[in-house]
């Protein structure tokens, strides 16, 4: 008989919980997408293909409050129905009643652990690759829209975008899609601490957009026409002729999400990155940036004690000569070549043996690259004002740009001319800075809430369910819409407080006890008030 009763049950439970489950999250899922909607202007097919992936992520959240639901709504109409009061009067405890919606919270939070561990982070880093998939209907609808376009720390706006055809000559390597807009009176701002540091016209640019699939990379670069940079406090010029946004020249990289925000990975990949932190993407890139100044720095002061006007410096693709009357150290300890007052530092740059660009600046100095493709390079930073020429269309020199680095400057000792002995003692000196060691204290203090957030949420199932089925049997012959709600109260709290603690256990840089038992607090709570209940129901 029991066995019978408990299938009914549960049967009921499941049927219910689908139902609810189901409908609440199309809710969330079309919540979702308003954002993208409104303000990435996605199109039909877009926006169907970020709904299909929000369903998945959103059921996560939805079963919790689906189970409290199903559990509500079965044990209120049973206990309403009578049905509990026969299968009492049969000989069948109140705890017995009770296993079926303990088998749904044990089944449904091993569901939501599945979800919150592994279902939800490929599904959101699918949702971002749907927006990210076609950056160009993005920038064309801002524009459309009068409305501002940002990548990286930069701020573009524009009164009008066309998408243009790509050239021939322009075409990317294999595996890369390129797309290329071109904008009409163009205005950028680079932000600092949300803050523009310039403003930048120009009369039309080039977005050109590259999207490399198999490193789900998007790749921004915009090629200025006639750039001028402006103080955004005086309107005063500050610079000259303005080419390239970035103004290094290189493209803004926008990456997965996932590589580089432990929120948005699953539990997997959290242990391994807890194990090494170091191949965590921004972690990694202060450990070769930090390599590269210690390297400079014990290059440069190498270069200091032995090198003589001009320096020939190799390149992957050729060579870089400079010439210079003194030589020093700055503050941070790279070798600066600079001219005496009123001399100019000459920089001649050559490509399969021929002169191609010639600069002369005030200084040059070495400034660090991160290394690319494995090979550790720098670059060569020359120190405005610069002047420019090339000998095959100019014989004299004219106004250069505000910023020139000569990147590819390989750091081996066949290229810089350095002893075995110098290399081995630059090699040999390795640490972790203190900055580098606080950003992986505070990696390992995300990975750690997430692992608490997501095991917590997903016991809450099991609690919830447990409540749920007990406030159905005490508050029979009341409004079950009331008695739900009696139940989300408590499970409101929950949610408040394992965001809490996440925030707590991020931010505090001491001991993440406080944080970890915030967020575990909302259980505890649930337990106290699901024994409470429990006492009540068995003293009927």
């Amino acid at each position: 008989m029991k066995v019978t009763l408990h299938w009914y049950i549960l049967r009921e439970l499941l049927r219910v919980f689908l139902l609810v489950s189901v409908a609440l999250t199309v809710i969330l899922a079309f919540g979702g997408t308003f954002r993208p909607l409104t303000k990435e202007g996605l199109n039909l097919f877009q926006l169907l293909w970020v709904l299909l992936d929000l369903i998945p992520a959103m059921l996560a959240y939805s079963i919790p409050l689906s189970a409290l639901f199903a559990a509500v709504i079965v044990y209120w109409r049973l206990a309403t129905d009578n049905e509990f009061t026969g299968a009492r009067a049969g000989g069948v405890s109140y705890l017995s009643l009770v296993a079926p919606a303990l088998i749904l919270g044990l089944l449904v939070g091993f569901a939501d652990l599945i979800f919150v561990g592994y279902v939800v982070p490929a599904f959101l880093e699918k949702t971002q690759q749907a927006i990210q998939t076609d950056i160009a209907s993005l920038l064309l609808h801002n524009v459309g829209e009068r409305q501002p376009f940002q990548f990286g720390r930069i701020v573009i706006y524009a009164n009008s975008a066309y998408p243009e055809k790509v050239p021939t000559a322009d075409k990317p390597p294999p595996g890369i899609t390129r797309k290329i807009i071109q904008l009409r009176a163009l205005a950028a701002t680079p932000l600092k601490d949300g803050k523009p540091t310039a403003i930048i016209l120009a009369k039309a640019a080039n977005v050109i957009i590259d999207q490399d699939k198999r490193d789900n990379q998007v790749r921004i670069g915009v090629q200025l026409d006639d750039g001028t940079a402006f103080d955004p406090h005086s309107f005063r010029q500050m610079r000259g002729t303005i080419r390239y946004l970035p103004p290094d020249g290189k493209p803004f990289v926008i990456g997965s999400i996932i590589a580089n925000r432990p929120k948005f990975m699953d539990f997997r990949m959290l242990a391994l990155l807890m194990a090494h932190p170091e191949s965590y993407g921004p972690i990694k890139a202060l450990v070769n940036k930090a390599e590269a100044q210690r390297r400079l720095r014990y290059i440069g002061a190498w270069y200091k004690r032995h090198a003589h006007s001009p320096i020939l410096f190799r390149r992957r693709s050729g060579y870089v000569t400079i010439q210079f009357s003194s030589k020093s150290l700055d503050g941070k300890g790279r070798f600066v070549m600079g001219a005496n007052p009123g001399g100019s530092v000459k920089a001649s740059v050559f490509r399969d043996g021929r002169l191609v660009t010639e600069y002369l600046a005030s200084a040059a100095t070495l400034a660090p690259i991160p290394p690319d493709a494995g090979r550790t390079t720098a670059g060569i930073k020359l120190i405005s004002p610069i002047k420019e020429r090339d000998p095959a269309i100019n014989r004299h020199f004219h106004r250069g740009p505000p910023t020139v680095v000569i990147s590819g400057i390989a750091l081996d000792r066949s290229a810089l001319h350095i002893p075995a002995t110098v290399m081995a003692k630059i090699r040999s000196r390795t640490s972790v800075d203190s900055p580098i060691s606080k950003h992986i204290a505070y990696l390992r203090r995300q990975i750690l809430s997430e692992f608490n957030s997501r095991i917590s949420f997903a016991f809450s199932c099991v609690v919830l369910v447990i409540l749920g089925a007990a406030l159905g049997i005490i508050l029979q012959g009341r409004n079950p819409l009331a008695v739900f709600v009696v139940g989300v109260g408590p499970a409101m709290i929950l949610v408040l407080l394992i965001n809490t603690g996440r925030g707590v256990v991020t931010r505090n840089a001491g001991s993440p006890w406080s944080g970890l038992a915030l967020i575990w607090m909302g259980n505890l709570i649930i337990l106290a008030i699901d024994f409470f209940v429990y006492q009540r129901l068995l003293k009927q």
